[in-house]
């Protein structure tokens, strides 16, 4: 119980700096997992986590043309898993009905190869960690989807799983909203 109120104030503490640090606008740019500059970690083993994020960008790649297996083998299969999912609007809960979104997200993407990655930040420390990225993807019908993307990691077995992750949509920047008027 004290795992899951933990991850709750974390939830709350990153929701709040996320949305003040996605008020500047940064520079866009497509990464690979080789790109992927290293993390600041606290604690042990920051290799561990640093791998896993390597890894994460990977999932994140071959998700955008429609293959979830390295994406989903990132998640813990535990029922306290969670996936906010700004796509559909919906709330999963349990592996299960996290499953079904990620492949879902997937048959969306089939055939697409466009997707770009703008990493936060990252921390970890012992026993849970986070990525904070904002993710563009272009669907298979040509509609654009920015979203802000924060990621929770905890150590299961000794190794770091995905056990939530929210996404919102960007929101369109004032100089955008000015040129549609």
């Amino acid at each position: 119980m004290n795992r899951n109120i933990a991850v709750f104030i974390l939830l709350i503490l990153i929701a709040s700096s996320f949305k003040y640090r996605t008020k500047t606008r940064g520079q866009v740019s497509t990464v690979s997992p080789a790109q992927v500059q290293s993390v600041k970690n606290i604690g042990q083993d920051s290799g561990a986590f640093d791998k896993a994020v390597l890894k994460l960008q990977e999932g994140n790649q071959e998700l955008a043309k429609g293959r979830a297996s390295i994406y989903k083998s990132l998640w813990s299969h535990s029922e306290d898993v969670s996936n906010f999912c700004a796509m559909d609007g919906q709330e999963y809960k349990g592996w299960e009905s996290v499953e079904k979104s990620l492949d879902s997200f997937a048959q969306k993407m089939a055939g697409n190869s466009n997707f770009k990655l703008e990493k936060i930040a990252s921390q970890a420390g012992p026993e849970q960690g986070y990525v904070l990225q904002k993710e563009h993807y272009t669907l298979q019908d040509g509609i654009k989807v920015d979203l802000n993307v924060t990621i929770v990691f905890r150590r299961e077995n000794n190794e770091w799983k995905i056990v939530h992750r929210q996404s919102d949509k960007l929101a369109m920047p004032a100089e955008a909203i000015i040129a549609a008027k």
